[in-house]
């Protein structure tokens, strides 16, 4: 959600890595992106087109419940309207045939769903994420290559979608053999797709995931720095932790009950780790260790602001705007003597 990896395909100094073939970069048309295409350099569009979605899927992302049986009919039969006419539709020809339910509804039952249904559809159209044509997970999915789906700029409602979409899609290749490699997924923020105090779109299928997803060879990394806001079920399935600098005592005792390895001991140095160090605790090693993280090679793409830098160009930029502003005072003056 925040770039970080954007840049992965980039040397510290800017140069191209000599592993950047295999990294590719997908990006919505939707986010505004911290980085334009031309400095982020390989990158590709993921789009999702709406008409490509089922009834199942448009109901759970309008948050449309099953027991709302006549909002789901009413809908399913202005969408097979829509469809009977265009191949390729928006959510907004969906809104305009529900409008318009007075025509095709077959009694006030219809009618009364189609106008309960027209808030849901809003509800799509406000989250700006749908085009006109939807990008194969296949493009993701290559043997030996490293896809980064930049979500920043987004809405948190629509990198959600966008993680559920994506997640669903892989875990469907993968557990019915179409893809035969093992796929390593990273999920970053974790805490914003998977809280442990609400569901999100992708809460579930990462949960499921995290559960099953090994036997079929889909292994899951969950990043966070609050593990306190990430689900207890998503925890308790790593079973490897390397855990960096925790100082939160909320935090500290997510990291206690999902680790079995973790002692009390271990839990009272992690407010002392320096940057870059980490304990690693699970079935990655025989017994807790500390370890020191090495540098990192590529160019960072989330790295915070120099703040400093941007408030002496700031200042520098005010002085000179106030230059020309007294300048163009005095200009207006000399006008008014001389003519």
């Amino acid at each position: 959600p925040h770039a970080d990896y954007v840049f992965l395909s980039k040397t510290k100094e800017g140069k191209r890595h000599e592993l950047s073939d295999n990294i590719v970069v997908f990006r919505n048309p939707a986010s505004t992106g911290r980085y334009s295409d031309k400095d982020v350099g390989r990158m590709e569009p993921y789009e999702v087109c709406f008409s490509d979605l089922d009834l199942d899927e448009i109901c759970l992302i309008a948050r449309i419940i099953e027991r709302y049986v006549n909002i789901r009919n009413s809908l399913e039969k202005a969408i097979d309207n829509v469809k009977s006419r265009k191949n390729v539709f928006s959510p907004k020809d969906v809104l305009e045939e529900l409008k318009n339910a007075d025509l095709w509804a077959a009694d006030e039952k219809e009618k009364s769903g189609a106008r309960s249904a027209q808030k849901y559809i809003k509800r799509i159209i406000g989250m700006k994420v749908f085009t006109s044509v939807s990008t194969s997970v296949d493009k993701m999915l290559k043997p030996m290559q490293l896809s980064v789906v930049d979500l920043s700029g987004l809405e948190d409602e629509v990198s959600d979608y966008i993680a559920y979409k994506i997640l669903s899609e892989v875990y469907d290749k993968v557990s019915t053999g179409e893809f035969g490699y093992p796929v390593f997924i990273f999920v970053e923020e974790a805490h914003r797709f998977i809280p442990p105090d609400r569901k999100t779109y992708s809460s579930e299928i990462i949960r499921k995931i995290a559960a099953e997803g090994r036997k079929f060879g889909i292994f899951l990394i969950l990043i966070t720095q609050r593990p306190s806001k990430v689900h207890s079920d998503a925890l308790s399935q790593c079973n490897s932790q390397i855990i960096m600098r925790i100082t939160n005592p909320e935090d500290q005792r997510a990291v206690s009950t999902s680790s079995e390895r973790m002692s009390r001991d271990l839990l009272e140095d992690l407010p002392g780790l320096n940057i870059g160090e980490a304990v690693i605790v699970g079935e990655m090693t025989r017994a807790p260790v500390m370890v020191k993280v090495k540098k990192r090679k590529t160019q960072e793409g989330g790295a915070d602001i120099d703040i400093v830098g941007k408030l002496r160009e700031a200042s520098t930029v005010g002085r000179e705007s106030k230059g020309e502003k007294e300048i163009q005072k005095l200009r207006e003056e000399l006008k008014g003597i001389y003519g």
